[in-house]
Order: structure tokens, then sequence, then C-alpha cells
């Protein structure tokens, strides 16, 4: 069975990992960020951080921590043979976040 990865998206983007989705336990948001619990060491993980420095960037939307479950949801359900990553991104044609499903074969590295 094919993984599903989750990218964390700290404000220190020197700090960025991507861990399996099958360690997460817990999910909590607010408008600046979404941290999920890990199962192996019970830390807080930053999947999302909002920051002022994102001057034109809105914060997040509210339940923006919901709809990370729902991809996740959907990943799962969607999750045959490919190996997929899961992450939040602002996309600026919309001008929103967005979680993004991506299977991983198809990312290029250079982009993180």
């Amino acid at each position: 069975m094919a993984s599903i990865w989750v990218l964390t998206q700290p404000t220190d983007t020197s700090k960025q990992e991507a861990i399996l989705a099958d360690v997460i336990t817990g999910v909590r948001g607010s408008k600046t960020s979404v941290y999920a619990i890990r199962s192996d060491t019970r830390d807080l993980i930053p999947l999302v951080e909002w920051s002022t420095s994102f001057d034109k960037r809105d914060p997040l939307p509210a339940g923006f921590y919901i709809s990370f479950l729902q991809s996740l949801d959907e990943a799962q359900r969607k999750n045959a043979d490919q190996n997929r990553l899961i992450m939040a991104k602002w996309v600026i044609e919309q001008q929103e976040w967005q979680w993004l499903v991506q299977d991983i074969e198809d990312l290029a590295p250079r982009e993180f």
C-alpha cells in the first residue's frame, strides 16, 4: 500500500519536514496556524503557520484545519498505489489558502 506524507511548513523554513500521515493523531487550528499532534512523540508539528511577513497573503480561513482533514480523507480513499504528499499552499490565481494533494513522483524537489 502506498503512503501519504504531509509537508510541515513552519515559519522557519529550514525546519520543514515531511511526516507520514499515519503518525498524526490530532489536529488543531486558528487563523494563523494548523498544528498536528504526532502519535509517536506527542509533539505539535506546524502544518502551516501564517505570519505578518506574508504581507500580501490573507490569514488562514476559518476551519482550515477541517479542510486538512477532508483532504487527508480524500487522499486516503484514493490512495491505491501512488505515494502522495499533502501541503498547504497559497494559490496566487485564486488568492486563497488551499490544501494540495500531489503524487510524490510528480514533485519537483527544487520547489521546496
